[in-house]
C-alpha cells in the first residue's frame, strides 16, 4: 500500500484532512482502529465555536482569541491560537457546505449558545446531537470522494529513514499479521488518552494515546500531558456525557438539599473542583434541569433525556439527575508546530495527539471541534506540499516492519496469560485516584511505581482471563503514556489550569512554560 498522504484516525481532524487531501489532488487513504463512527467527535453533542456574532453580543473574532488565551492560563501559544479563531467561521461555513444542518435563527443565521468560560453565545449546535451531524455529514463526503478507508487496523509505529517519514506498521484485526503502508507524508489523528481513566471517562474506549506512544517510541517529545480536562457532568455510574449544552440552556447544578454551589458556567475546571469538593464531603450532586422549558428539552436537549431515560429510568423535566466528574479532554500530546508539523520531516500531528499551543493549560469549552476542523485542513495543505517535493517514497528498512512483527508474535504468546481489561480497570482506577482532579507528589510517585510494576509483569503474569492482540497492543501504549502523564504532574511543581497539586496549590511564574518529556525519561 502506498499513499501520498496517510491520515489516522477518523475523528473531525482525520476527517477533516483526508477530504482535503483528497480535494486538493492528492492519493490519501483514511486509516481507523475500529470503525469510522468509534471516536470522540462522534460523542461531542454540545457544539463548536466560531465567532459570528449572531446573537447580538458582540462577539467576534478578537473576543474568541481573547477567551481562548485567558482558558490557557498563560502557556498557550498565541499564534496557533489567532490562526484557529480566524479559521474558525470559515470551518463551520466549510462543514455547512459539506451538509451538516446545523439549528438556525428564525432569520436563518446559524444559532449560538453559551458555553463555559465564555461571556458571549459562541457555540454552534445542532440541538444536542452536534459532533454526531458532523461526523455523519463527514463520512459522506469520504464515501461520496471514493476516498480508501481501512477499518479494523490498529497503528504500531512510525517508520522513518534519515529523520524523513516512510509509513507506518498496522496490525490487521482481520489476519493477525503486521502490514506496512508507506506514504510521502503522515497525518496522526489518533486522539488523545482520556480512555486510560476506564471507568471515569466520557471518552470511547479506543482513546488510549496509541498516537503519543508512537511518538515517544520515535523519539518525538510529549508536551503538557499533565493538563487533562474533566467535564464536570458526567451521567453517574455511565461514560454518558450530560453535554454543557444543559448548562447553557439554564439546567442548574445543585447539592442533595437543592441548593446551587457554583456558577455552572464557569470554567470546567473549576466548576469540577467544586462539584469534587462536594463528593469529598459525602454529597452527592445533581443536574437540575426541572425548571428548564419542557419545549427547550424536547427541541435542544432531546438526547440527554432519551439517555437519561434509558440508563437511569429518570425524567429531566421532573427528576435530578446525579452526575460525576469525568476525564473528557487531554490537552497535552506529542510536540508541533503551530501548524502540526514535528521534527521529523513529512509527519503532522493534530488533534488532541498532538499539542501545538492552542489549548495551554486548559481548553475553552466548545473548541475542540472547530479545532479538529481548522488544523486537519491546514495539515493537509501542508502534508501534500511535502508530498509534492518528495521525487519518489523514502523507502522503508524492514528491519524495523521485522522488529513489529517478532513483537506481535510475542503477544500473541503472552495474551492467554493476561487479563488486559483487569490491568485497565486498575490503570483507569489509579489514574483517577493518583492522577485525577486532585493530585499530590506522594500518588504522583505511587501511580508511576505501580505502572512500571504492572509493565515488569506482563512477562510473567498467569490470570485466568486471556485477551487478544489488539488489547495487548493498547495496554502497552496504555502504559508508556500512563506513566509520561504522572512524569509530567511531577514536573509540574505548581497548580494551573486543570493541572492542580494540593501541595503546589499556586500558579507559579517560573511554570510559565511548556513541561517536555521524552522516553528516556520513562
Amino acid at each position: 500500500m502506498k499513499y501520498d498522504v496517510i491520515v489516522v484516525g477518523s475523528g473531525i481532524s482525520g476527517m477533516r484532512a483526508a477530504i482535503e487531501a483528497k480535494e486538493l489532488g492528492a492519493n490519501v487513504v483514511l486509516i481507523t482502529k475500529s470503525s469510522p463512527s468509534a471516536n470522540n467527535s462522534f460523542m461531542a453533542k454540545g457544539g463548536i465555536n466560531a465567532a459570528f456574532g449572531n446573537m447580538g453580543d458582540n462577539d467576534n473574532i478578537f473576543q474568541h482569541i481573547n477567551e481562548t488565551l485567558k482558558s490557557s492560563v498563560d502557556i498557550g501559544n498565541e499564534e496557533s491560537i489567532r490562526i484557529f479563531c480566524e479559521q474558525a467561521p470559515t470551518a463551520v461555513r466549510e462543514l455547512v457546505g459539506y451538509g451538516v444542518a446545523f439549528s438556525r435563527l428564525d432569520n436563518g443565521k446559524l444559532a449560538q449558545r453559551p458555553f463555559g468560560g465564555s461571556k458571549f453565545k459562541r457555540t454552534i449546535y445542532a440541538s444536542d446531537e452536534t459532533g454526531p451531524a458532523i461526523m455523519k455529514a463527514l463520512y459522506d463526503v469520504i464515501k461520496e470522494n471514493e476516498i480508501d478507508i481501512i477499518k479494523n487496523h490498529m497503528v504500531m509505529n512510525l517508520i522513518t529513514k534519515n529523520n524523513i517519514i516512510s509509513g507506518i506498521t498496522l496490525f490487521d484485526e482481520e489476519t493477525q499479521k503486521v502490514v506496512v503502508c508507506e506514504g510521502k507524508s503522515v497525518i496522526l489523528a489518533t486522539g488523545g488518552f482520556a480512555a486510560l481513566y476506564k471507568n471515569y471517562t466520557s471518552n470511547v474506549k479506543d482513546a488510549t494515546g496509541d498516537g503519543i506512544a508512537m511518538g515517544l517510541r520515535a523519539g518525538l517529545k510529549a508536551m503538557n500531558l499533565e493538563f487533562v480536562q474533566f467535564h464536570p457532568t458526567g451521567l453517574e455510574g455511565t461514560n454518558f456525557l450530560l453535554s454543557e449544552a444543559a448548562r447553557a440552556e439554564g439546567g442548574k447544578l445543585v447539592d442533595e438539599n437543592g441548593e446551587s454551589f457554583v456558577d455552572e458556567l464557569n470554567t470546567r475546571d473549576f466548576v469540577t473542583r467544586a462539584i469534587f469538593k462536594e463528593m469529598q464531603k459525602g454529597n452527592k450532586v445533581y443536574l437540575d434541569l426541572r425548571d428548564v422549558a419542557e419545549d427547550v428539552i424536547e427541541t435542544k436537549l432531546t438526547s440527554i433525556k432519551k439517555r437519561v431515560y434509558t440508563l437511569k429510568k429518570l425524567d429531566p423535566s421532573k427528576d435530578l439527575i446525579p452526575i460525576t466528574p469525568v476525564a473528557h479532554y487531554t490537552m497535552g500530546g506529542i510536540q508541533t508546530d503551530v501548524i502540526g508539523k514535528t521534527s521529523i520531516k513529512g509527519l503532522y500531528i493534530i488533534g488532541e495527539a498532538g499539542d501545538n499551543g492552542v489549548n495551554g493549560a486548559n481548553r475553552l469549552g466548545g473548541n475542540s471541534l472547530s479545532q479538529g476542523a481548522v488544523f486537519g485542513k491546514i495539515s493537509a495543505y501542508e502534508a501534500i506540499k511535502f508530498a509534492n517535493k518528495m521525487k519518489k517514497f523514502n523507502g522503508v528498512d524492514y528491519y524495523d516492519v521485522t522488529k513489529d512483527i517478532h513483537f506481535v508474535e510475542y503477544l500473541q504468546a503472552r495474551a492467554q496469560y493476561v487479563d488486559a481489561n483487569a490491568l485497565r480497570n486498575e490503570i483507569g482506577q489509579i489514574m483517577f485516584e493518583k492522577i485525577g482532579i486532585i493530585r499530590t507528589e506522594d500518588d504522583l510517585n505511587t501511580a508511576l511505581e505501580r505502572f512500571k510494576q504492572i509493565e515488569e509483569s506482563i512477562g510473567t503474569r498467569k490470570d485466568d482471563k486471556p485477551s487478544n492482540v489488539k488489547s495487548m497492543l493498547e495496554l502497552f501504549n496504555i502504559l508508556l503514556v500512563a506513566k509520561a502523564v504522572a512524569k509530567s504532574a511531577l514536573l509540574r511543581e505548581e497548580s494551573r489550569g486543570s493541572h492542580f497539586r494540593i501541595d503546589y496549590p499556586e500558579k507559579d511564574r517560573k511554570f510559565k512554560t511548556n513541561t517536555l518529556v521524552s522516553l528516556s525519561d520513562l
